[in-house]
């Protein structure tokens, strides 16, 4: 049966570090119990002269180089992101001439911080069905410290800057490689929190002043807590599609939001924390990038075999969430 298996992983983080601790006195903030509950260390910021396609171009090589695909093998590359380098061309159009991968179609995807889980659905299909496709690219990448308002007490100290990719290759398999996936969205939300200046929107000075330019959260509509409802639905959704429950999952990787939602989504699954993995601590928030660099970071520390159920959710705003799962081959 044809089906796909991830052939090697990549991250890229930016050198510049900050520690949460150090947001909060600037903030003048005590941000200690926010960091013991959600787990944010530090967060990791871009160098001026980086953008979103610096951050991604890097993250493909490794992932390039630890699958043993060279550039010009690849039919397809998708780059995730909400932060471009430009609202047009495409950020992938950037990465693919400057990997070098001149036989790859490309074009990116945007919900938010649940894209790379949803372009690595969307890689999936396009190997399964179509006999013209055997290798893809799928790198989310994050730059949205460019658009932070550092002045904001609630986004100031969570997003960071970084990426991660994976190699997709063509395999024929009756065991293993992927086994379902989940898509759910509820738009209502879509003015709760995003950058909402730019596009066919023009800028004006009051819009400017306004910091509408810059990430904002809608301060008047209630978010309920959508993860810890629908994350576990998703997992147990997803696996049933395989015939399969969450206690036959090896390791669960969720958006690294919060690690006290993630302890409450393990709880409600009825899984050991052994099952799953954080990387917030290390990289802080990263967006559409996090759940590919929790896979890598997973894998480097041998968390992850052969014949290993892995589930890998996230959510983004919009709200958008999407649960993809595989058997590891």
């Amino acid at each position: 049966m044809r089906t796909v298996r991830i052939a090697g992983t990549g991250i890229y983080t930016p050198t510049r570090s900050m520690p949460t601790g150090e947001v909060g006195a600037m903030l003048n903030l005590d941000l200690t119990q926010q960091i013991q509950t959600g787990g944010i260390r530090v967060k990791k910021i871009m160098a001026d002269d980086e953008e979103a396609s610096d951050l991604a171009v890097y993250a493909g090589m490794q992932a390039l180089k630890n699958a043993g695909v060279k550039p010009s093998e690849l039919d397809l590359i998708i780059v995730s992101t909400d932060t471009p380098d430009y609202i047009s061309p495409c950020t992938a159009s950037i990465v693919q001439h400057r990997l070098l991968a001149k036989n790859a179609g490309i074009f990116d995807t945007n919900c938010a911080c649940a894209g790379w889980v949803t372009a690595l659905n969307t890689a999936t299909k396009y190997i399964m069905a179509d006999q013209h496709f055997h290798k893809a690219l799928v790198i989310g990448t994050y730059a949205m410290t460019r658009f932070l308002n550092w002045q904001d007490k609630v986004t100031a100290p969570t997003f960071s800057d970084g990426a991660g990719a994976a190699v997709l290759v063509e395999d024929e398999s009756e065991t293993g490689g992927y086994l379902g996936s989940m898509l759910y969205a509820d738009g209502y939300y879509w003015d709760y929190l995003g950058v909402y200046l730019g596009s066919a929107r023009l800028p004006t000075a009051e819009s400017v002043a306004n910091q509408e330019h810059k990430v904002q959260y809608n301060q008047n509509k209630r978010f309920p807590d959508v993860n810890s409802v629908h994350w576990p639905r998703l997992v147990r959704e997803t696996l049933a599609q395989a015939g399969l429950t969450p206690q036959d999952a090896d390791m669960l990787l969720f958006t690294q939001v919060r690690r006290n939602t993630i302890e409450g989504v393990m709880n409600t699954l009825g899984l050991p924390m052994t099952k799953t993995h954080t990387v917030m601590e290390k990289f802080g928030y990263t967006g559409s990038a996090c759940v590919p660099m929790a896979l890598h970071d997973a894998l480097e520390q041998d968390l992850i075999h052969s014949g290993d159920i892995v589930v890998m959710t996230a959510s983004g705003g919009g709200y958008a969430m999407a649960c993809y799962a595989m058997r590891w081959l």
